[in-house]
């Protein structure tokens, strides 16, 4: 395969073109295009679509060539990049490049959505209401926050008593095609069902009954108990009688449910999972004990997909930052120096781990690790599904 880097800086002679200024062009901007490409690929993707797009006419056409989304990834610095929202209403790129941290506007909504997951740069949302937020037939939106497309996923069938807590988004390596998963019951008498919408198709399809562990246990705080990771959506159940919990997996591949059994510790008695995540690569959770040390939070990081062996301690992290409500917290990432990235309530905290010190960043909201996806959602959605817009 050739290298993108080279083909663009090997062709640069071949392909400069004189253009007539416009009106608003700047010095930079009569450098060759294949120039300006690498510039871009050092700025932060908040900056890139929010400043640079809008400058001028041939930047816009420059960063919407297909093309100049590869060259970005494999150009761009090492980063770690969020989604964050503000409020139930805006929506930000947070980026971490070494140092620096990029604070960057994606759209403000109208109405009121909170995040389901991210998924290889697709966003799913779910509309935001504080009463019945478990069994309310909610609108769910799937969003391209690089391209600003998004499209509305086809409601459920009216009647349906849908768990919109138990929904997610996953990506079929296979096919190669975007999948979402919905439980819902049809009447309070029968089994919980499984429907699989792939992005594209007008419709959702039955894959037959879903476990019923999942009416058996708590589901509580409902957006921090999933996770997306080695092909399939995870689910964290946690029994009201703690004997039963465990991750409930949805393969996308072969549509099938599975289960991955938790370490030991947690059916000690008086031991509270608090959130389900993933950390790179490898799905964790956050837990501790109510009893013994209700302000230290366990991290545990399954190195092995699969393996319930392989549950291992990463570290533990005492409230010393003074938030609030410190049993609504999450690991968001952990960053290649060993620091993390938490969120204690509504507020996001850097964590020092060599140090042991915390930093409250002067940022506040409910956040996501996210990845870049250029490739139009229009072209994602093949088939007849529903209508691709612009927010």
């Amino acid at each position: 395969m050739t290298d993108p880097t080279r083909r663009h800086h090997a062709n640069a002679s071949s392909r400069i073109k004189k253009r007539k200024p416009e009106a608003t062009e700047c010095s930079i901007s009569r450098l060759p295009d294949d120039m300006l490409r690498v510039i871009f690929c050092k700025l932060p993707i908040g900056m890139l679509l929010n400043d640079c797009r809008h400058v001028c006419k041939s930047w816009g056409a420059i960063l919407l060539d297909p093309d100049f989304g590869n060259l970005y990834l494999s150009l761009k610095e090492p980063s770690t990049l969020f989604l964050c929202m503000k409020d139930y209403t805006t929506l930000h790129w947070l980026e971490f490049q070494g140092e620096q941290c990029f604070f960057n506007p994606v759209a403000n909504f109208i109405k009121k959505y909170q995040f389901v997951n991210s998924c290889n740069g697709l966003l799913y949302l779910r509309e935001y209401r504080s009463r019945n937020p478990y069994f309310d037939d909610l609108v769910m939106y799937i969003l391209n926050p690089v391209t600003g497309e998004y499209m509305c996923v086809p409601p459920a069938e009216v009647g349906r008593d849908l768990e919109t807590g138990l929904s997610g988004l996953g990506f079929s390596p296979q096919t190669n095609e975007f999948k979402a998963i919905r439980i819902y019951k049809l009447d309070v008498k029968n089994d919980l069902q499984a429907d699989v919408y792939t992005l594209g198709n007008g419709s959702w399809k039955t894959v037959g009954t879903a476990p019923d562990i999942l009416e058996s246990c708590l589901f509580y705080h409902w957006g921090y108990m999933k996770a997306f990771v080695n092909g399939a959506f995870h689910w964290l159940l946690v029994d009201m009688d703690d004997d039963l919990d465990q991750i409930i997996t949805f393969d996308f591949e072969t549509e099938q449910f599975g289960s991955i059994a938790l370490p030991e510790i947690v059916e000690f008695e008086g031991y509270q999972i608090l959130n389900l995540g993933v950390l790179g690569d490898s799905i964790y959770f956050c837990g501790h004990d109510k009893i013994e040390s209700a302000e230290s939070k366990e991290i545990w990081v399954m190195r092995q997909y699969g393996v319930v062996e392989s549950w291992t301690k990463m570290f533990v992290i005492e409230n010393e930052v003074g938030v609030q409500n410190p049993f609504i917290f999450r690991a968001i990432a952990v960053f290649d120096n060993g620091d993390v990235l938490l969120l204690w309530d509504k507020t996001l905290v850097w964590y020092d781990q060599e140090t042991e010190s915390y930093t409250l960043l002067s940022i506040e909201g409910r956040a996501i690790v996210h990845e870049l996806r250029f490739a139009l959602l229009k072209d994602d959605a093949k088939g007849d599904g529903p209508k691709v817009s612009r927010v």
